[in-house]
């Protein structure tokens, strides 16, 4: 009954642990029973390479990983989806002058395809950092990113590395500098109405004012008067807020800012 069943269901009908089941097994030689697993057939290897793997598992009802290892196993050699066009002079001409990550994008070819036409050919691969020229350097955050990588033919990751890397902000039409007249109304105003009179965006006021370290304009944070002051420890809390027409937080922190003990009530 060994092989013709799996160890746990065959430990359950024999009354036997598991680990009792598969070590006779395996002492025997006798391969592990898997229902799903279907054997295959003579049918089903004539029909390997005859088409795209993932047709293949659809017709098979197998996984395509199933198929590519049973494929490989028989060394049959898988059908591609597209034939490879043909490669023109032009391209060839390509090949070595950028790196091969760059020729994938501009050349609508896999890296694999690329590597083997230029070994075939015998041309040197480019680096993959090659020197930028003064001209390329210039270009950095003049346009959008991917405009500069298009333009020179490098990678808008290796654009965007070097202009960090030069400390250039991004390309954008909108943004433009701040004037001291700007700057002075920084913290005066709220960041919206300076927003409103500059022009730059509200997030920008913000970061820029939080560049600068200058506090948020609160109208509703005035300045405490002497007088106002002078009712701290006097009065409690709720009397002095009612009075200076303050909320009850701001009068509590007040008091505590000035090491003054609140007056019991009724004293």
């Amino acid at each position: 009954m060994l092989g013709t069943m799996p160890d746990k269901k065959l430990a359950r009908r024999l009354k036997r642990s598991y680990e009792a089941v598969a070590v006779r097994r395996l002492n025997k030689g006798i391969p592990f029973c898997n229902p799903k697993r279907k054997t295959w057939r003579a049918e089903d290897d004539k029909v390997l390479g005859t088409r795209p793997d993932d047709h293949i598992a659809l017709l098979l009802r197998r996984t395509v990983d199933a198929i590519k290892l049973r494929r490989r196993k028989l060394g049959i050699r898988s059908k591609r989806t597209r034939l490879s066009r043909p490669w023109t002079k032009d391209e060839d001409q390509l090949l070595g002058t950028q790196p091969d990550p760059e020729l994938v994008r501009r050349l609508g070819r896999s890296l694999e395809a690329i590597r083997n036409r230029r070994r075939k050919l015998g041309v040197q691969a480019a680096p993959l950092d090659k020197a930028w020229t003064p001209r390329e350097l210039k270009l950095l955050g003049t346009m959008p990113d991917k405009d500069v990588a298009r333009f020179i033919a490098r990678g808008i990751a290796t654009v965007r590395f070097h202009r960090h890397k030069l400390g250039l902000p991004p390309h954008n039409p909108v943004w433009k500098p701040w004037t001291e007249a700007e700057l002075a109304l920084l913290g005066k105003f709220t960041d919206a109405k300076v927003a409103a009179r500059t022009g730059h965006p509200v997030g920008s006021v913000k970061m820029q004012r939080c560049k600068l370290g200058i506090p948020c304009c609160n109208p509703r944070n005035r300045s405490w008067s002497p007088e106002e002051d002078a009712l701290l420890g006097k009065f409690s809390d709720q009397e002095v807020s009612r009075q200076t027409h303050r909320t009850f937080a701001a009068v509590r922190t007040r008091r505590i800012a000035h090491g003054l003990a609140e007056p019991i009530v009724g004293k």
